[in-house]
């Protein structure tokens, strides 16, 4: 059984009312009739009902009692302009402010979500991943116990692989080069996600292309910062830095540069030190290693909402509302 076989066990022990606002496409369409066959949350569709159901008749998908909300509904549309006045106050909206984002389905569903009518929501399946943080950091906003929001990808393991069945990687999708304040907060949310969402005991490695010091640069410098300081916050995690790659999750490579931090396990969390190394190396591990890349997952926000690869499946729609179900809090 692999450790993401928990987050459906959790998202179906308390279904949460996930939002899908690109409702007119074939792949959206058949995610939310799997989910609601499953029960491991309630998808709910944004779009015209019209044009939504013969989406789904088109493709041969059956909705069943599959809820759809009329984003042409004028009682909504009056309600959505004052969610979203409120929301942006105290900067001016004018009327063409409101016709854009009410021409939006994923500003839709963050404004629903951001005023608490639905738990969370996935959409980029056919939004550019830029809109989508965009509209989340509008009108849902950010957890007031964080400064920033970032993201991290699960990585499900071929079968065979030598490593490990499931693989945290961050923050691979959003934050472009943060700095060591930053990244140590990256890393302790990251960490965090692990433990809640999967019940992984984070093993941390803080990534590098030196390891124990091997090399000076600012860039190591910036990543030994950035252990000392989720060190301090984490002390009961097990946190290995500066490290690279292959002794981070290969023991006895760890073992013979920094003896001091071997253990027999390889790490379990790894945080890449921007944007660049973590987008090039999760493609790596998915492209190259057979593994399947869910994500990215945000963290820090209110609620939750999820970004998809407009290249997804069926499938990785299917996965990340069940993690988005079981991110929700009360």
């Amino acid at each position: 059984m692999s450790k993401f076989d928990s987050v459906f066990a959790k998202a179906r022990a308390n279904p949460r009312r996930i939002l899908l606002p690109e409702s007119l496409d074939n792949r959206v369409v058949e995610a939310a009739a799997i989910v609601a066959h499953n029960t491991f949350a309630d998808p709910v569709l944004l779009g015209p009902p019209d044009k939504v159901r013969q989406c789904a008749a088109d493709a041969g998908i059956q909705l069943g009692k599959i809820e759809i909300i009329d984003t042409g509904n004028e009682k909504l549309r009056d309600y959505l302009t004052g969610v979203m006045i409120a929301k942006r106050s105290p900067k001016p909206v004018n009327n063409n402010d409101i016709a854009q984002t009410l021409a939006d389905p994923v500003s839709i569903a963050c404004l629903l979500l951001g005023d608490d009518r639905a738990d969370g929501c996935v959409a980029g399946a056919t939004t550019a991943t830029a809109s989508v943080i965009r509209s989340a950091l509008r009108y849902v906003g950010m957890s007031t116990d964080v400064t920033l929001v970032s993201s991290f990808f699960a990585m499900r393991m071929s079968e065979h692989h030598p490593v490990q069945d499931l693989m945290i990687m961050g923050d691979c999708g959003l934050m472009v080069d943060p700095e060591a304040a930053q990244l140590a907060e990256i890393a302790e949310a990251t960490g965090s996600s692990a433990e809640q969402l999967f019940g992984i005991e984070p093993e941390v490695a803080m990534l590098s292309f030196s390891t124990n010091a091997s090399a000076r640069h600012p860039a190591v410098t910036k990543v030994r910062d950035a252990t000392k300081r989720l060190r301090e916050r984490k002390p009961h995690w097990r946190v290995v830095g500066d490290v690279q790659l292959d002794a981070a999750v290969i023991p006895s490579i760890l073992a013979s540069k920094y003896p001091e931090a071997a253990t027999a396990n390889p790490c379990n969390t790894l945080i890449f030190p921007n944007l660049e190394s973590g987008n090039i190396g999760y493609k790596l591990v998915e492209r190259f290693g057979g593994a399947r890349a869910i994500g990215p997952i945000l963290q820090g926000l209110n609620r939750p909402v999820n970004d998809l690869s407009r290249g997804c499946s069926t499938d990785d729609i299917v996965n990340l509302i069940a993690v988005t179900a079981a991110q929700v809090r009360d």
